[in-house]
């Protein structure tokens, strides 16, 4: 059983020498079977301080995107309140007309109405 492995493929090796020219002409880092010390050879470290900043700036976009998205809901959020607003007064408006209507038609159809309808076209 090979006590440095590979963390790119499948390579195996008990010598860390091995590992380390595997590691320079792949580019791959290599670990210990069980971890507790990795193999990295001569960049290994500087390689994998450049992952972790890698995954930092990565996390920070995405922290950073979310919060830009997020601003641009509530603007659209307040954006729809005024709209809703707009659109109650405006409903109400439209009631109330409604009604001055239907009132007005039914006293078109009363006799009175009518009566005071027909007279009218008389005069002409």
């Amino acid at each position: 059983m090979a006590g440095y492995q590979c963390g790119s493929c499948s390579y195996g090796s008990d010598d860390l020498d091995e590992l380390q020219q595997h590691s320079r002409e792949t580019g791959h880092v290599g670990t210990r079977k069980n971890d507790a010390e990795p193999a990295e050879g001569k960049f290994g470290k500087a390689r994998a301080a450049a992952k972790a900043g890698a995954k930092v700036l990565a996390v920070a976009a995405v922290v950073g995107f979310s919060a830009w998205k997020y601003k641009a809901l509530q603007s659209m959020a307040a954006g729809l309140v005024v709209q809703l607003a707009e659109s109650a007064t405006e409903n109400a408006a439209l009631k109330s007309e409604n009604e001055h209507l239907k009132s007005e038609n039914d006293y078109l159809r009363s006799a009175t109405g009518a009566g005071k309808t027909l007279n009218g076209f008389r005069g002409l």
